[in-house]
């Protein structure tokens, strides 16, 4: 049976503020203290509302995950790979971990870490606009 969009929102809200295991909670704090290069770039960008008055929280834990970057009034994520991310067994993981959080609403972006360094502003321009269809729908 589907869940109803409500419900939906309950369950990633109750998940992600209430019953976040120590354990990643732990291991979020600190990749925010030694975010790659990329990631320093991208957080520079979205921080504070910088773009378009999009609220975004840097890694976030979300249902057993952690996003590297995650705008809750869009519900999207936004991944920054970098080269572990082209190992088959970690495509496959991504996969995984793309699927499921779908299952709960939640879109996830991917970008390389070339991408974030050389073409931030095509990054921002499909963040800002996958964010917007879906706070619009």
């Amino acid at each position: 049976m589907a869940q109803s969009k409500d419900q939906i929102n309950r369950d990633v809200e109750i998940w992600s503020r209430d019953k976040t295991p120590e354990v990643i909670l732990g291991h979020a704090r600190a990749m925010r203290k030694s975010p790659t290069k990329a990631e320093q770039l991208l957080w520079k960008a979205l921080r504070g509302r910088n773009l378009n008055n999009l609220k975004f929280r840097r890694q976030q834990p979300m249902k057993g995950y952690i996003l590297d970057f995650y705008c809750e009034s869009a519900r999207l994520g936004v991944e920054v790979d970098g080269e572990i991310h082209l190992g088959e067994q970690q495509k496959k993981h991504d996969d995984q971990r793309t699927e499921y959080l779908a299952e709960y609403g939640i879109k996830i972006l991917r970008f390389k870490n070339e991408e974030i360094i050389e073409l931030m502003t095509r990054v921002l321009n499909s963040i800002e606009e996958e964010a917007t269809k879906r706070i619009e729908r």
